[in-house]
């Protein structure tokens, strides 16, 4: 073997090896390229699952506040019945004492207090324009005095615990004039 063939032997292992090279190096750079590919999609898919961990956490929060917020609305409503019926016996004034009257009256008040301290308002009905979010109507009736959509009656109060309706005012609406 000659030394020109010999120098054609290196040369051309040289050159092999440097293909074989190159291809390693295009290969390593695809495992790269793929590496990099999954490492940002897991980031992705871990930024999606923070951001849903996070809405899981304040719709939880929201829940436990919407139920510390109306649980004792159970207790209120059957309350209310005893409580209109004290309303209507202080409707009554004629029929009764001045002592139980005023008896009565001692409890109605106590009773607002504590309603009110719980945030619980009445439904404001005599005078107002029937708004059926607030009121049931139980009749219509004609009247010369009272324009017709117009309250004119309540038979029984309606009450809100802060943004929700326990009950519906039962109420009479003006028809009108006959």
């Amino acid at each position: 073997m000659s030394i020109k063939d010999n120098k054609k032997t290196i040369k051309t292992k040289k050159n092999a090896k440097l293909k074989s090279s190159k291809k390693i190096l295009v290969e390593k750079d695809a495992m790269i390229n793929e590496l990099n590919s999954e490492v940002k999609s897991l980031q992705e898919k871990n930024i999606k699952l923070l951001a849903e961990f996070d809405n899981f956490q304040k719709r939880s929060l929201r829940e436990k506040e919407s139920l510390r917020k109306y649980q004792g609305i159970d207790i209120l409503k059957d309350l209310l019945p005893a409580f209109d019926d004290i309303n209507r016996a202080i409707g009554y004034k004629e029929a009764a004492d001045e002592s139980m009257f005023e008896a009565i009256e001692l409890i109605n008040s106590k009773i607002e207090k504590v309603l009110t301290k719980y945030s619980i308002e009445r439904i404001k009905s005599m005078g107002v324009n029937f708004d059926p979010t607030l009121h049931e109507a139980l009749i219509e009736q004609e009247s010369d005095k009272i324009e017709e959509g117009k309250i004119m009656e309540e038979y029984e109060s309606g009450y809100r615990y802060h943004d929700r309706i326990i009950r519906h005012a039962k109420v009479v609406v003006s028809k009108g004039k006959p």
